[in-house]
């Protein structure tokens, strides 16, 4: 395991995230524990594992808890990692988001869904 440290708030964001809460610590942000065996980058859209860490969301798990965000983050097999999600009241361009290949257009639309629940709507891009 990863001694703890402090996280951060991640890198201006690319062309995935239109707009976000304003205010103090960026409101619509949460610092989480990446799983073991993950490489989560900007604008992948995350679950939870069965710790409660953040992984790549994929055919079996679409209950998206939001969308990573910042510099790639890659844990070994026995280690976590530090990541920083938008975890609500987001706008984002469906199409600029990152899923796993073969993820059929259903899927994602369960996972829209599941961003949704969390005040993350999709915008068309410009």
């Amino acid at each position: 395991m990863s001694s703890s440290k402090t996280y951060t708030l991640g890198k201006p964001t690319s062309a995935w995230l239109a707009t976000e809460l304003d205010g103090n610590h960026r409101p619509s942000r949460e610092n989480k524990i990446v799983a073991p065996g993950q490489t989560l980058k900007d604008g992948m859209v995350v679950g939870y594992d069965e710790d409660s860490h953040i992984v790549q969301i994929s055919a079996s798990n679409t209950n998206a808890v939001g969308i990573f965000v910042g510099d790639t983050v890659t844990t070994a097999s026995n280690e976590t990692g530090q990541g920083v999600i938008i975890a609500r009241a987001a706008k984002v361009v469906g199409e600029n988001l990152v899923f796993p290949d073969g993820l059929t257009v259903d899927t994602q639309a369960q996972v829209f869904l599941a961003l949704a629940q969390l005040d993350i709507t999709l915008v068309r891009s410009a």
